[in-house]
């Protein structure tokens, strides 16, 4: 499949070009604001892609079939991941590139400790410029913490302020959904005595609502396994007077949401269920956003992030934070039930995004 880049002061120009050159076949899979560094070409860039040929050898066309569209869906899918690796290099380089021209050394040496615990290039240049608009004096450490905290929020609160309080959890395959739902169990439910009722809506996993069944067994609370967006919602009806209901959902891939579809909708649509989007820790940063994105159908308010003992690079955490604004209302870093869950504190996760140059930091003061 043939890819190029066009180049024009209006995206329509950039069409006609492309259309031109490559005829009416041609694919339209990207347009955009053309980065600085192309920006002499044009103000717009569209990435055009043209299929190969459909035509046998005697010049005649055959009609396309299933390998063919799967095959076309694998070769789009592997330029968007080319056109995302291509994009993000750019703008590391270009706010590298502009980092370097910072007045203050200070200010460059929180830049590359930013980058290397994987913020955002592009973000971390602007809380660069912020810092050298502030003109900050004395620490510039202090200055930056206050910075990073300024631009994420959290929120602990379980429920939306109503009784009972409805919590629903939902994310990706194996991000820790069920594991957090019990350790929020003993934490908000158990310990505080609350009357408590978990429900399973997991008709995927094999064995999945057996296994919640049997932690619900051991804390000696209510459980129920419904299959339906209909039964979930009779079944908060008949246990209002339980004081927390935690709803456990399935985990799926990216080519699975539609199955939930209902639940989705049954959720977004429900004032009184405070529903959190479990995400791990250790996802690269563009495939974190893409999960966000993905699982906005559910209308999540808050965000949780698991399993932080699997990476040493907090950058990604921060970045989708500050991207969708949605506030982080709680943190696991293990297994361990309830230990390894704490609510999400801006001073904690500055700290972890921070780590690496605090560390280093004290290494060369002890040398």
């Amino acid at each position: 499949m043939r890819l190029k880049s066009y180049f024009a002061n209006d995206v329509k120009a950039a069409l006609e070009m492309a259309r031109i050159e490559l005829g009416p076949d041609a694919m339209l899979i990207q347009s955009r604001k053309a980065p600085p560094e192309a920006r002499h070409m044009g103000e717009y860039e569209v990435v055009m892609a043209l299929p190969p040929s459909d035509r046998t050898a005697d010049g005649s066309r055959h009609a396309p079939g299933q390998q063919d569209y799967a095959r076309l869906s694998a070769d789009i899918a592997e330029m968007r991941k080319q056109l995302e690796r291509m994009a993000a290099a750019l703008s590391r380089s270009s706010a590298m590139a502009s980092a370097r021209e910072l007045p203050k050394p200070e200010l460059a040496e929180v830049f590359s400790s930013l980058v290397e615990a994987e913020v955002d290039p592009a973000l971390a240049h602007d809380i660069l410029q912020r810092l050298r608009e502030a003109d900050v004096e004395g620490s510039v450490d202090r200055a930056l913490a206050a910075e990073l905290a300024s631009r994420i929020r959290c929120d602990t609160q379980l429920g939306r302020g109503g009784h009972p309080r409805i919590v629903a959890l939902v994310g990706p395959c194996g991000c820790g959904k069920t594991t957090t739902l019990v350790k929020l169990a003993v934490r908000y439910g158990l310990t505080c005595r609350r009357p408590t009722q978990i429900i399973s809506m997991d008709n995927y996993r094999i064995a999945a609502a057996d296994q919640l069944r049997s932690f619900a067994a051991i804390l000696g609370v209510g459980f129920l396994a419904l299959e339906t967006p209909g039964a979930l919602s009779q079944a908060i009806e008949e246990h209002r007077t339980k004081d927390l209901i935690l709803i456990d959902t399935p985990g799926h891939g990216p080519n699975d949401l539609v199955d939930s579809s209902d639940l989705a909708a049954f959720l977004a649509g429900r004032r009184d269920i405070d529903t959190h989007l479990v995400l791990s820790a250790s996802m690269k940063s563009a495939d974190l956003s893409r999960v966000v994105d993905r699982f906005e159908i559910f209308r999540p308010r808050k965000l949780i992030f698991t399993k932080l003992d699997e990476t040493e690079a907090f950058g990604p955490i921060f970045n989708e934070a500050a991207r969708t604004g949605k506030p982080v209302s709680f943190l696991s870093t293990g297994q361990q039930i309830p230990e390894d869950l704490e609510p999400a504190d801006k001073e904690r996760i500055v700290s972890l995004v921070l780590e690496r140059s605090i560390r280093r930091a004290a290494a060369a003061a002890a040398a």
